[in-house]
């Protein structure tokens, strides 16, 4: 053999490539090592053949994803893709055909994206891109090739569930795969998480989570904030919402139909389509085998922030939907001014982050004053001040607001003392929030 086919030959099998002088039957029980895998699956050159599958695999690295006390996660590998690839005479990779995984097969060409959410506003992508080529050639190197694909894609899926970087989750964040890279190929997102979002738009630390209606209103509050990505042409996958970690507080049935129609409607609007989504509450997977620990992969993550924990009401607790924030008019106002401070924006700016993803049904705004003055003048600076309050809710994005002018006639604190009085010059705002 020449020295330039020995070249060849070599690379192949170093590079797990479809060479096709390679025919003689071979099974491969060897594990790649650490990033070898990956490392062989990016030097495969790619011919013009379209890629018949684009798929997208975002994994919640959060404290509730996790088991409390041992910090171990799922198996998540396992559960999207099932055990070893293996070649089938199609060009497509089995991932050993288990009943229960997401994707139990790939077809050839594809691209697979790993990341990772928390907290923050982004994924956090989990490497390159894993771009598979056509599958062709020898058996040798399907199998390589196949086997090559599973270990790199367990070694990524088990990389993004370590070690969150921010508190919470934002379960929006892992829309935000971009547009869609080949327009030929079928489109996928899966989604691994609880759903039990404690930032962005669809914050839920304020939510029962028994009122439907609700969920629907908290998906056209994140439409109208233009925070729902668009996911038209997309399949999407969240099949196990509600699915804790040991040791959390677990969420019952009704919660879990609240957080299934949530996040449905959320779906809905990013793919335009509700035929493109499934939201289910699957049983949550066990932990990585010995034998998969034992190939490299890491079952526990680091200390790291813990989630905002979520209070799950009682479905026969009757909700108090009606809250009311008390704003000082000291704060807010200067002496016998009905335009609102510098200090007094920022407050209410304060107000309406925490409000809006709540997506109250109403809100009242009652202005109060003290005794000092006219009565008649008294209750026309309330309903001023009221209205101011009312036009910086309105340009924060909060609408149906009623505006009420209260004057002296309903004191907070009794008395005529410069205390009593600063207590009872107030703005109120209620408003009607249903969980």
């Amino acid at each position: 053999m020449s020295a330039s086919l020995r070249a060849a030959a070599l690379a192949c099998v170093l590079l797990a490539s479809a060479c096709s002088f390679f025919d003689e039957p071979r099974t491969i029980t060897t594990a790649p090592k650490p990033g070898a895998a990956c490392t062989a699956l990016g030097g495969l050159s790619r011919d013009n053949t379209p890629t018949a599958r684009e798929l997208v695999v975002v994994i919640d690295r959060s404290d509730s994803m996790r088991d409390a006390e041992t910090r171990q996660n799922a198996d998540w590998y396992a559960a999207i893709f099932g055990g070893r690839g293996v070649p089938l005479e199609d060009g497509s990779i089995s991932f050993g055909a288990q009943e229960k995984s997401l994707i139990p097969s790939l077809p050839t060409p594809a691209v697979i994206k790993i990341g990772a959410i928390d907290g923050g506003e982004s994924i956090a992508w989990q490497g390159a891109p894993v771009y598979l080529p056509r599958m062709t050639g020898g058996e040798r190197n399907r199998a390589e090739f196949a086997g090559n694909t599973s270990a790199c894609l367990r070694e990524l899926v088990d990389r993004a569930t370590r070690n969150p970087g921010k508190r919470g989750t934002n379960v929006m964040a892992a829309f935000r795969v971009g547009q869609r890279g080949t327009t030929e190929a079928q489109h996928t997102l899966i989604v691994v998480t609880d759903g039990l979002a404690t930032t962005g738009c669809a914050d839920l630390r304020q939510t029962a989570m028994r009122d439907v209606a609700h969920a629907a209103r908290i998906v056209r509050s994140c439409d109208a904030q233009r925070a729902v990505p668009d996911l038209t042409g997309w399949e999407v996958r969240l099949p196990w919402v509600g699915a804790v970690g040991q040791g959390h507080p677990e969420p019952q049935e009704p919660h879990l139909q609240w957080l299934r129609t949530l996040w449905s409607g959320m779906c809905a609007q990013a793919t335009r389509s509700a035929q493109s989504c499934t939201v289910e509450s699957g049983s949550r997977p066990g932990p990585m085998s010995a034998a998969a620990a034992a190939a490299g992969s890491q079952t526990a993550a680091s200390a790291g922030p813990e989630d905002g924990r979520i209070k799950f009401l009682s479905v026969e607790e009757p909700p108090n939907p009606v809250q009311v924030e008390t704003l000082p008019s000291d704060l807010l106002f200067a002496t016998d001014s009905d335009r609102v401070s510098a200090r007094g924006l920022k407050a209410l700016a304060s107000f309406t982050n925490k409000v809006i993803p709540k997506a109250p049904e109403w809100l009242e705004v009652l202005g109060h004053t003290d005794d000092q003055g006219d009565p008649a003048y008294n209750v026309d600076l309330s309903v001023r001040r009221a209205e101011a309050v009312r036009r910086v809710l309105k340009e924060a994005g909060l609408g149906h607001v009623r505006v009420v002018g209260m004057g002296e006639k309903a004191p907070k604190c009794a008395g005529t003392s410069p205390a009593d009085r600063s207590c009872n010059r107030r703005v109120e705002i209620k408003y009607k929030v249903r969980g």
